[in-house]
C-alpha cells in the first residue's frame, strides 16, 4: 500500500492543483480549489480529484481526477477515489471518457446525467462528447 496523505485542499494547494490538472489536460473553467481532495506522498503533490457535494439534489460529482506523471498505474487514483466515495452520503456521478478505470471501482453507466450536472459547451472542450459515458455509484 502507498502511503499517502489525502484530505481537502487548502490554499496553498492552489497552485500545485492548477499545475497537476494543466499537465494532465483535465482543466476545465471555473475551478475552485475548495473542490479538490489532494494527495501528497511526502512533499509532492500526485493526485487530485474533484469532488463537489450538491445537497439540493442529493449528490455528489466526481470529476478532474488526475495522477501525475511517474505516479500513473501505482493504484492512487482507485485509492483516492476509493476514499471518496467510501465517504459519501448520496449516489456519486461522473463523466468519462475512461469509464474502465471507474467500472474496477464500482461505478456502472447510466443513461442520463442529473440536470444538476448539466454543464455548457466549454466545459468539455477538447473532448469528443460521443465517446463520454454519464456513470453513477449508488450509495449502499
Amino acid at each position: 500500500m502507498i502511503d499517502l496523505d489525502i484530505h481537502k485542499a487548502k490554499k496553498q494547494d492552489k497552485a500545485p492543483i492548477m499545475n497537476l490538472i494543466r499537465n494532465s489536460e483535465l482543466f476545465a473553467p471555473r475551478l475552485k480549489y475548495e473542490d479538490f481532495m489532494v494527495a501528497y506522498r511526502g512533499e509532492n503533490l500526485v493526485a487530485v480529484a474533484r469532488w463537489k457535494t450538491n445537497k439540493k439534489n442529493r449528490m455528489h460529482e466526481l470529476s478532474n481526477v488526475g495522477v501525475k506523471d511517474g505516479w500513473r498505474k501505482c493504484g492512487i487514483g482507485s485509492i483516492v477515489v476509493s476514499k471518496l466515495i467510501d465517504k459519501a452520503k448520496y449516489d456519486t456521478y461522473l463523466n468519462t471518457v475512461n469509464p474502465g478505470f471507474y467500472e474496477k471501482l464500482g461505478f456502472k453507466a447510466t443513461k442520463e446525467a442529473p440536470k444538476a450536472m448539466k454543464k455548457n459547451n466549454a466545459w468539455c472542450k477538447g473532448c469528443d462528447k460521443k465517446l463520454c459515458i454519464t456513470m453513477v455509484k449508488k450509495v449502499k
